[in-house]
């Protein structure tokens, strides 16, 4: 059974995003279509539990502090995060890269983890925490090993945007890289979704030898597909494996890739 206010509540909470962090009751009633005064109730009541909070001054609404305590515990007690946080942030010092890991949520991947290296240029938080993933390397990973059925669903759904110059939008294109990512276990992101900036990730699996989560690298495109590229695939690769074995995965880590990664 679906109680109404309770999904009006969600709605009204999913309507806040990086692009709009601050909104107002006309806002929230049009976005939603309902009445002023059904929204300005939902939100006083999200207001008094801390969900959301006004500005004095613009009276516009933004996500309260009880969001942020929810998604820090959440963050803290997930469990792929407790088993690849120590691994990551060797992985990112090592290599100098970013280094995060996502999972698959609602055809989107999900960052959960995202840990930047010392003197690492930082990644803008308008890149996550949900990343579309047609053009990313974490959402590739995790939709190349989604079952075709749910792939053919998300490919005839999607309306590919180019984020920049460099995004692949052709559909047959991002089948075929789909398909090359699953049988190679690397999938490559060069400036596709932001200018000066290529990714490589790999998967990791839990015990059941299904898929758990992705794991990349991202840093500037002549440093990520420079001369150490295979020394940076290599790793990573060994730190996908490294926690797949903590999740539980016992078996052989993905082949050895075939060509180069720039051919993704």
């Amino acid at each position: 059974m679906i109680i109404q206010s309770v999904q009006r509540a969600m709605g009204i909470l999913s309507l806040f995003s990086h692009s709009h962090p601050r909104l107002g009751i006309t806002e929230m009633a049009a976005a939603m279509g309902l009445a002023k005064g059904t929204v300005h109730n939902l939100v006083h009541t999200l207001v008094k539990a801390g969900f959301l909070k006004q500005d004095p001054e613009t009276r516009k609404y933004t996500l309260g502090h009880s969001i942020f305590a929810l998604g820090t515990i959440m963050s803290g007690t997930l469990e792929i995060n407790q088993k690849s946080e120590n691994p990551a942030h060797q992985l990112a010092t090592r290599t100098g890269f970013i280094c995060r890991v996502a999972i698959w949520d609602k055809d989107a991947a999900l960052v959960t983890l995202n840990v930047t290296p010392r003197h690492a240029q930082v990644l803008s938080r308008q890149i996550g925490p949900r990343v579309v993933a047609f053009c990313s390397a974490v959402g590739r990973v995790l939709l190349a090993h989604q079952d075709l059925e749910s792939q053919d669903r998300y490919l005839e759904g999607l309306i590919p945007i180019p984020f920049t110059p460099h995004t692949i939008v052709d559909k047959d294109k991002l089948k075929h890289l789909l398909e090359l990512t699953r049988r190679q276990g690397i999938a490559v992101n060069n400036q596709e979704l932001a200018l000066g900036y290529t990714s490589v990730a790999a998967a990791i699996f839990a015990g059941n030898g299904k898929l758990a989560a992705a794991i990349s690298l991202t840093g500037p495109p002549d440093a990520v597909m420079g001369p150490e590229q295979e020394n940076t695939i290599h790793q990573l690769r060994n730190t996908a494996a490294e926690i797949s074995r903590y999740m539980g995965y016992f078996q052989a880590a993905p082949g050895t890739i075939q060509g180069q990664a720039s051919g993704f």
